[in-house]
């Protein structure tokens, strides 16, 4: 995407949100400015009605008006009542006091009352206040009757000179406006810009991931502190977890390939050397010859073990949780597992036990896991320079039967116990071939069937020599006698 269009997407966010807070700035001032206004026109309006309720009161107390129309005139000048115009007229319209150069007139050029000075006439009982035209100007015009209806006062304020200015804002306050204006809208600015820095990263980032062209340091990639921030951070470490994930897959279905590829290589090369030994020696003796076809053959076995063991793990990857189970009892399991170990010297000179209450079922494939358990005799058998093995029982827990096979040998250091599990791994890949030990895929596929099974297996040096697999398997339903 170009610059271009990263501009615009930060200008259509901020564009609005500037005009929001212009407006929501236009409303407040014009509320704060027309209430201002009232409040000011307001107080006008009620020192008109001071003005008629002194001379209402004057002429209650018999006072001369026109002395105290003088009186009122010389008090409100130089004072925002400068402009201040008084008439009082009688209920006959005869003008009784007035301020001469600011007469207020109730009649037009032909002697007729105004129209608008007739509805204030007629109210003025109740002490109206209107804005009326008068002689070119509007003017703020106050009437009041006197309580015996012979006199009407009458002020005005045009809106004029020292009034408009008593009624005009104060021009700080439209600066006030204008600053509070700028500085909401240079926030409003840099807010979208973080914001969007957040969005433009992560476009970035679904850029290279799509065009599979990733920085080398992706991991110096800033995000800000916020939740768009949070977010960002979050897609980024499950983006890479995943490709960990891949990388460690790939690596290891690589070195998968290459073991199984040496693993196959190797009893192949040697059959081959053997036959083609006898082959291209006719007069060689016959013991050689024998000799000769008999390590063939013993590699010959070793290759098939080793194809065999291969489709078993492959298999149960492949089926998973498939896997049919049914209820064994996993005590008469091992009193036959023992007799066959006892009868084929599968234990070599290792002596094998077995401790298992009577009635211990699980729910298990019988033959794989049968398998399973001889793959562990044999892997005690060969590596671990013990005297004796042994299978316990260890008790139940959450529906689940706990076992222990151990040995009394030497173990295997710390740092190879995570990776016994793993394909074709050996503690001792060189003495191990040399001394014809296994594929490596026995404990794998010990791990395979024990997981395929619905249980689990882990692996750890007991305390006083020795290796002890700790594996749990599901409890068969109880039996009704």
């Amino acid at each position: 995407m170009s610059k271009e269009h990263l501009l615009r997407l930060h200008w259509k966010l901020f564009f609005p949100l500037l005009g929001l807070l212009w407006l929501i700035i236009g409303i407040t001032i014009f509320y704060f400015v027309s209430h201002e206004q009232q409040r000011v026109k307001s107080h006008l309006e009620n020192r008109l009605l001071n003005v008629n309720t002194t001379v209402i009161d004057a002429y209650n107390r018999g006072v001369d008006l026109q002395n105290t129309v003088n009186f009122i005139r010389l008090f409100t000048d130089n004072t925002t009542l400068a402009p201040l115009r008084i008439t009082v007229y009688d209920s006959n319209g005869v003008m009784i006091a007035d301020n001469p150069e600011a007469t207020i007139s109730i009649f037009d050029k032909e002697g007729n009352m105004d129209e608008e000075m007739r509805k204030l006439w007629s109210t003025s009982g109740h002490s109206t206040v209107r804005d009326i035209p008068y002689e070119d100007h509007e003017s703020m015009i106050c009437s009041q009757a006197s309580p015996d209806g012979k006199i009407y006062s009458f002020a005005a304020l045009p809106y004029e000179g020292e009034v408009l200015d008593f009624l005009d804002i104060d021009p700080m306050v439209w600066i006030v406006v204008i600053i509070l204006g700028i500085i909401a809208s240079v926030l409003a600015f840099f807010g979208v810009r973080n914001i969007c820095q957040n969005v433009y990263m992560l476009r970035d980032f679904a850029q290279a991931v799509s065009s599979d062209n990733l920085p080398d340091d992706i991991d110096s990639w800033k995000f800000s502190k916020d939740e768009l921030g949070d977010v960002s951070r979050n897609l980024l470490s499950i983006y890479k977890e995943k490709i960990h994930a891949e990388q460690e897959k790939i690596y290891h279905e690589r070195q998968i390939g290459m073991n199984i590829s040496h693993e196959l290589n190797t009893p192949v090369g040697i059959i081959k050397g053997y036959l083609d030994s006898v082959l291209g020696d006719n007069e060689m003796p016959e013991e050689v010859r024998q000799k000769f076809l008999e390590r063939a053959q013993q590699n010959t076995d070793r290759l098939t073990t080793l194809v065999s063991d291969v489709r078993k793990v492959m298999r149960i990857q492949e089926n998973g949780d498939s896997i049919m189970v049914d209820p064994v009892d996993f005590s008469h399991m091992m009193t036959r597992l023992a007799e066959d170990i006892r009868q084929g010297h599968l234990a070599d000179d290792m002596a094998f036990v077995y401790d298992v209450p009577k009635d211990c079922r699980v729910m298990a494939h019988e033959p794989l896991l049968t398998n399973a358990m001889l793959n562990l005799v044999y892997n005690a058998a060969r590596h671990s320079k013990g005297t004796r093995m042994e299978v316990r029982w260890l008790g139940e827990e959450n529906g689940r039967h706990l076992f222990a096979f151990s040995d009394n040998g030497v173990g295997v250091d710390e740092q190879h116990l995570d990776r016994l599990f793993d394909l074709f791994y050996r503690v001792d890949a060189g003495r191990s071939r040399r001394q014809g030990g296994g594929s490596g895929l026995g404990l794998p596929l010990v791990r395979q069937i024990i997981n395929a099974m619905g249980g689990e297996i882990t692996v750890a040096n007991a305390p006083g020599g020795g290796l002890t697999f700790t594996f749990s398997l599901p409890a068969a339903p109880a039996v009704n006698k």
